[in-house]
């Protein structure tokens, strides 16, 4: 069974892929892959890309981490995404339980 982070990285994948200009693949994407060089994303393609992981994450990427350096490494990208999703899920636990 994936664990929650595996199925974070395979909804992330799918989200590049879809923005992607070319055919790839998820074994394309690796934690070295920089989107800009490896994927030739450019920056509308990166700005859907934000708003894509927004809608289908339900978060918001604060302005701090909206540096292209930081948005095109894929390693970066998904430890930020991950650790977003680790605290709204702990947020999410923590209201459950004052209930």
């Amino acid at each position: 069974m994936d664990t929650k982070n595996e199925i974070i990285e395979q909804k992330i994948k799918s989200i590049i892929l879809k923005n992607a200009s070319l055919n790839y693949t998820e074994n394309d994407i690796t934690d070295n892959s920089d989107l800009v060089e490896d994927f030739k994303f450019d920056s509308m393609s990166i700005l859907q890309l934000v708003l894509d992981i927004e809608n289908d994450f339900k978060i918001q990427i604060e302005d701090d981490f909206l540096l292209i350096a930081l948005i095109s490494d894929y390693k970066s990208l998904k430890t930020y995404i991950i650790d977003i999703m680790s605290k709204k899920e702990e947020e999410n636990n923590k209201n459950e339980y004052s209930n």
